[in-house]
């Protein structure tokens, strides 16, 4: 302070003389100084105050800010403990439901096995009566495999299908059964709900080819020579 007021006498009282009438008063010079001092603490005090709040709201938003992350990740935590408990669910009643639909197939066998067992008792007593016991398994057999959606696929008399027919061998075509027809039949074959299941084995019409059809002859005229000669 008292250099303030060092400095301001000094520049209210230059080295050159003052105009005639001029006086200096000292005390409204230091009257001014001081209230330029406090002033500027008031300035001071003003920028502290902001500074204050400015930290105080960020604060308070970097709380809100925090608080908003805790609930995100306590409702990410849930969804994921609900998720794998749906997931041990799931797999629980896929474990469940195979093993009721394997109940459901072996109770409709057990029929099946019941009268096969019956079949081998009456082998040595009569044979028809072992025959009809086949026939009757295998009728079993077939109302299982139809309740189960499998069907059986065509195979004689109809066209020979890559896709579900496997041709392990041939026959010579005939007007009955021109080529690419499936004349015989070695195993059957069955699709599932519209899928192949097992192809059929078959036996396939062909026709004989040009060369060796002209070779049939002209091996006929020469055994006819040798046995003329």
């Amino acid at each position: 302070m008292e250099t303030n007021k060092e400095n301001m006498e000094q520049q209210i009282a230059p080295d050159e003389p003052l105009p005639d009438g001029a006086v200096i008063d000292a005390e409204e010079a230091t009257i001014e100084v001081e209230a330029n001092d406090q002033e500027g603490a008031a300035d001071e005090g003003v920028e502290t105050e902001s500074e204050e709040l400015t930290v105080a709201s960020l604060q308070a938003e970097l709380d809100a800010q925090r608080q908003k992350a805790d609930e995100h990740l306590n409702h990410l935590q849930r969804l994921q403990a609900e998720f794998n408990n749906y997931r041990r669910r799931m797999a629980q009643e896929k474990l469940q439901a195979a093993g009721r639909g394997k109940e459901d197939i072996l109770s409709s066998l057990l029929p099946v096995l019941n009268n096969l067992r019956l079949a081998l008792q009456h082998a040595d007593q009569n044979p028809e009566t072992v025959r009809q016991g086949v026939q009757m398994i295998w009728q079993q057999c077939e109302d299982f495999l139809r309740a189960q959606g499998v069907e059986v696929i065509p195979t004689v008399g109809h066209p020979f299908d890559p896709m579900q027919h496997e041709a392990l061998s041939v026959a010579p075509a005939t007007d009955e059964t021109p080529a690419n027809t499936v004349v015989a039949e070695v195993s059957p074959g069955y699709r599932l709900n519209g899928q192949l299941l097992r192809a059929a084995q078959v036996v396939v019409a062909q026709a004989e080819e040009p060369e060796a059809a002209a070779e049939t002859p002209s091996k006929a005229s020469a055994a006819a020579e040798q046995s003329s000669s």
